[in-house]
C-alpha cells in the first residue's frame, strides 16, 4: 500500500516543493496529482505554474508519476505523465486519443462496478473508488470500507482509495489491498505540519508500506 498525494485545492501555507520532497523521503509515493479547484482556468494555470518545475523535478528524481486532475487545457501546457478524470469529465477514450496510448489515465468510479467496467473497456490505467470516508474535498456520501465494491468484485486494474483517509482510519483499508491510498487534507492541513503527518503515517503503517 503506497501513497497517492494530491495537492490542496487552493493555496496552502504547508504546500510547498520543499515539504513535498520531505514527505516523499518518508512515505512511499507512487503518484502526485495537481488538483486546483479554482473556477477560472487562468487561476488553475497560475497555481500549477507556481509549483510545477520544483514538483516535476522531485517526481522525476523519485520516479513518481505526475498527474493533472481533469484539465485537458493544463495538460496541453505542461509535461505530465497522465490525467485523472472524474464522473462528469471527458472520457478515458478522449484522453487517450488526444495525448497518446502511453499517457496515464485514471478514472474515478465512485463505488460503481459499472463505471469500473467502462473505464477498463476504454483503456484506463488505474481507477479510484471513494469517497471512502467523509471528506472536505469530496461532496459525495461516504462509502465506508465494508461497502466498497472491490470487496465483492474482481478488480483487474490497479486501484486507489480516496476520501477522508487519515491516521485514524488508514489501517482499516489494508485488507482491501489498494495499490494506493490518496491523501490531501491529512497531509497539507495537518495541525503540526506535513512532515510530522508523513512520519506519523509511517509509524502507523509499519510493514504495511
Amino acid at each position: 500500500m503506497k501513497f497517492y498525494v494530491i495537492s490542496p485545492p487552493d493555496y496552502n501555507v504547508n504546500f510547498s516543493v520543499e515539504n513535498f520532497e520531505k514527505i516523499t523521503d518518508i512515505i512511499p509515493v507512487n503518484f502526485f496529482q495537481f488538483r486546483p479547484k479554482f473556477s477560472s482556468l487562468k487561476k488553475r494555470l497560475q497555481f500549477v505554474g507556481k509549483y510545477y518545475d520544483g514538483v516535476r523535478e522531485v517526481c522525476k528524481k523519485k520516479k513518481i508519476k505526475l498527474i493533472i486532475n481533469n484539465d485537458f487545457e493544463i495538460a496541453e501546457n505542461y509535461n505530465f505523465d497522465g490525467i485523472h478524470l472524474g464522473e462528469n469529465d471527458k472520457s478515458c477514450f478522449e484522453a487517450k486519443k488526444k495525448f497518446g496510448e502511453k499517457f496515464i489515465v485514471g478514472v474515478s468510479c465512485m463505488n460503481s462496478f459499472v463505471k469500473y467496467k467502462k473505464a477498463l473497456k476504454q483503456g484506463a490505467d488505474y481507477v479510484a473508488f471513494g469517497s471512502v470516508f467523509k471528506s472536505k474535498t469530496k461532496s459525495k456520501k461516504a462509502i465506508y470500507p465494508d461497502n466498497i465494491v472491490v470487496i465483492k468484485k474482481k478488480i483487474k486494474l490497479p486501484f486507489t482509495l480516496i476520501g477522508g483517509i487519515n491516521h485514524n482510519n488508514i489501517l482499516s483499508l489494508k485488507d482491501l489491498k489498494p495499490n494506493n491510498v490518496a491523501v490531501i487534507g491529512s497531509i497539507w492541513d495537518y495541525e503540526e505540519n506535513p512532515v510530522f503527518s508523513a512520519n506519523l503515517f509511517k509509524k502507523i503503517l509499519g510493514k504495511v508500506i
